[in-house]
């Protein structure tokens, strides 16, 4: 074993650094649920997962998309990243493996989507598509990124290029909503749409403008209407309550990575201070606070940090 002997300081940045390079991977190429994406093979940075055709049995081809998002090659995730579901396309029509043959070489085309039909669910992650359950992947045939060669499944291997698919986001999502995954009835709030106001947990009201939270430039902002974004109300160190303030495009303190789990703040290094129901405490009205993350407190699952968001595109 090789004991690398640097002041804890730098360790803990080099570790950050780290993770940071690994968060940026993620965020680039996570599916949000409900969000529609382009699939696009890493062979070609123009070559899209296509549908032929909106009608059952249409095969699943390779083709040239360019930059542009079409009917034909814009796929929605509604469960997300990770998670077991469709892939739908044209509002009713779903990726399905031809004739539920799980054998390498099978086709793929699209289906009327069917609740519990296994032909139809999938695991999109980070670079692949899986079939759910069978360890066959989506899988351009032989490499060829002619357009109109046919898509198949075959034996996951994340070393095959044929095999690995960036996705290229087609919606953004327009608001969200943020709830303790320990007690999902509760969402973040402002306490009032004012500067100053205090970032709380209350009991969800879906609709409410105060439980309401976009990203609309894209930087990170967790932001209340037009102009109040959440923020620390003071240094950034473990315990610090949230606020709303203007927002500032300058303000890294004011910019987080909001996916479900940890959601941390950018200021300093990447899962530094996260987002944290304080001491736990579900009363609603109970301000936020930002806390050590799981790297640096030595806990890996604090269950007052992590969160589910529901985007609404």
């Amino acid at each position: 074993m090789i004991y690398l002997h640097l002041p804890f300081s730098m360790f803990l940045r080099n570790l950050a650094s780290l993770f940071s390079v690994c968060s940026v991977s993620l965020y680039a190429n996570a599916q949000l649920a409900g969000q529609t994406v382009k699939f696009q093979t890493i062979l070609s940075a123009g070559s899209c997962l296509t549908a032929t055709s909106n009608a059952d049995g249409a095969p699943v081809v390779i083709k040239n998309c360019g930059t542009n998002a079409t009917s034909l090659n814009s796929w929605v995730v509604p469960k997300g990243a990770g998670a077991i579901g469709t892939l739908q396309i044209f509002g009713d029509k779903c990726l399905d493996v031809t004739g539920g043959t799980n054998t390498d070489g099978t086709k793929l085309q699209i289906w009327t989507c069917a609740a519990g039909n296994t032909n139809q669910m999938w695991v999109p992650a980070l670079g692949s598509l899986a079939w759910s359950g069978k360890n066959k992947c989506l899988d351009v045939m032989n490499g060829n990124i002619t357009d109109g060669n046919q898509i198949q499944i075959w034996d996951c291997d994340p070393s095959n290029g044929n095999q690995i698919w960036n996705s290229i986001a087609v919606t953004t999502p327009k608001s969200f909503a943020i709830s303790p995954k320990k007690n999902p009835a509760l969402c973040v709030a402002a306490s009032a749409s004012a500067a100053n106001a205090t970032v709380v947990i209350e009991p969800c009201s879906p609709g409410s403008a105060l439980q309401t939270w976009s990203d609309p430039t894209g930087r990170g902002n967790v932001m209340l209407g037009d102009n109040l974004c959440m923020s620390p109300a003071g240094s950034i160190t473990a315990g610090t309550k949230l606020v709303l303030a203007p927002c500032v495009a300058s303000n890294a303190a004011q910019q987080w990575d909001h996916e479900t789990g940890v959601i941390d703040n950018r200021a300093v290094s990447d899962f530094a201070f996260v987002l944290d129901l304080t001491d736990g405490n579900e009363t609603p009205g109970s301000q936020l606070q930002i806390w050590t993350g799981p790297i640096f407190n030595g806990t890996t699952n604090n269950i007052n940090q992590n969160w589910i968001v529901t985007d609404t595109f």
